[in-house]
């Protein structure tokens, strides 16, 4: 079976990794330009472009895929199949029109519930007990193509945003696989999206990961698991920039401030909240590596009240 794989991100690496193992090798692999990544801004190729290269799969990365040259390029497969997965850009119809038979999309929510560049992160946010994987015929619009399957997943309270992509990615590549065979067997069909059940799942900023001690623990916590990888959870402890990268809720009057530091052990670093106490126990402060709390509190001489900011 010929295909186009569209894709720039981890999801969508993950997603083609398990399709490649499972003997299913792009004729072409679209992915974005390299960019600057880093502190030191290096210029870097898109994961999906990484996997390409080592397996030298033909890769192309266009700016935009208007130029008639990229057009030709997507011609000469004679693909069955495009296959988008975390992308970055929405297909124009000229692109769609390509493929033999559609463009199939993969995307790591249940649909119409979070479109957009942000999906898992948003479910952990917002403190979803479920999430799941569409597969679905994709259209000139924002992840809202008719639905082929889906498949529920529960979120895990010890998933973050890493670990739960990961999940969601390899299942995805199954999903998808069956969903081909579907769609190529003509046993498949096609099911709208219910436009007054659309929500958003915008894109991630760096500010999104500040932490606010006057919310809940539980919402602190989550945001941690949400924002892990990027941009991370963040606050600020003598005037540098700390992240924090594991905690556990404590249903516990804090009887201080929110941001105070309550008490500290070898175990953790209890910080009151606006309901709540959270304890954290893995940190990672500006420039250094991740460091358990106690080698925290001993390095940066922490003591009971002081205060996050």
């Amino acid at each position: 079976m010929k295909f186009v794989y569209f894709g720039s991100a981890e999801f969508s690496r993950i997603v083609l990794e398990n399709l490649y193992l499972a003997g299913f090798k792009p004729t072409l692999v679209v992915s974005q330009p390299d960019r600057p990544k880093g502190r030191g801004l290096k210029v870097l190729p898109a994961e999906v472009s990484l996997f390409a290269l080592d397996k030298k799969i033909p890769l192309i990365r266009p700016g935009s895929l208007k130029p008639a040259e990229v057009t030709k390029k997507l011609l000469e497969p004679a693909a069955r199949f495009f296959i988008v997965a975390d992308y970055g850009k929405i297909l124009p119809s000229s692109i769609l029109s390509i493929p033999e038979i559609f463009t199939v999309g993969v995307h790591p929510s249940l649909l119409p519930a979070y479109r957009g560049a942000s999906p898992v992160n948003r479910a952990i946010i917002n403190a979803d007990k479920e999430t799941g994987v569409t597969v679905f015929k994709v259209n000139d619009k924002m992840d809202a193509g008719p639905l082929i399957l889906q498949k529920k997943v529960v979120i895990e309270d010890s998933d973050n945003a890493a670990t739960l992509t990961a999940r969601l990615a390899k299942i995805g590549a199954h999903l998808l696989i069956e969903a081909l065979d579907r769609v190529q067997s003509k046993k498949y069909n096609l099911t709208s999206q219910d436009e007054a059940a659309v929500t958003l799942a915008a894109k991630l900023k760096k500010e999104d990961g500040r932490l606010v001690w006057e919310r809940d623990a539980t919402d602190i916590r989550n945001l941690i698991r949400g924002v892990w990888g990027w941009p991370g959870a963040y606050t600020t402890y003598k005037d540098k920039i700390i992240k924090i990268m594991e905690s556990e809720v404590l249903d516990e009057d804090a009887g201080a401030s929110p941001a105070t530091i309550v008490r500290t052990d070898r175990g953790g670093i209890y910080v009151a909240t606006g309901k709540g106490i959270l304890k954290l126990k893995i940190l990672k402060p500006e420039g250094k590596k991740e460091m358990d709390a106690n080698s925290f509190v001993c390095g940066w001489r922490v003591k009971s009240g002081d205060k996050f900011v």
